[in-house]
């Protein structure tokens, strides 16, 4: 049983270093240019469905940073909705 929880444990590692690989250039990019609420929202979304990891949460940072004043409404709810995800994980 224990090995078989490292297996998964590891796995996770690997599907959340994949997904680094797929969203930072997706981030550079967006971060490069200005983007529509929508494509923000859209990456956002999916950003925030690895925020556990940090690399992935480091991405999902500075996407929020760059648009903080472009779409300050849009960021405020992305923020707390990352918060809200934490506070029901320490629960």
């Amino acid at each position: 049983m224990d090995e078989r929880i490292y297996q998964i444990a590891e796995q996770i590692v690997e599907i959340h270093q994949k997904a680094y690989e797929v969203y930072l250039p997706l981030v550079e990019d967006v971060c490069s240019r200005t983007v529509s609420e929508a494509e923000l929202s859209h990456l956002l979304d999916y950003l925030l469905d690895f925020a556990c990891d940090e690399k992935i949460l480091g991405l999902y940072k500075k996407v929020c940073r760059r648009y903080l004043y472009v779409y300050p409404r849009c960021i405020k709810f992305y923020i707390e909705v990352y918060r809200e995800m934490r506070e029901d994980e320490n629960k």
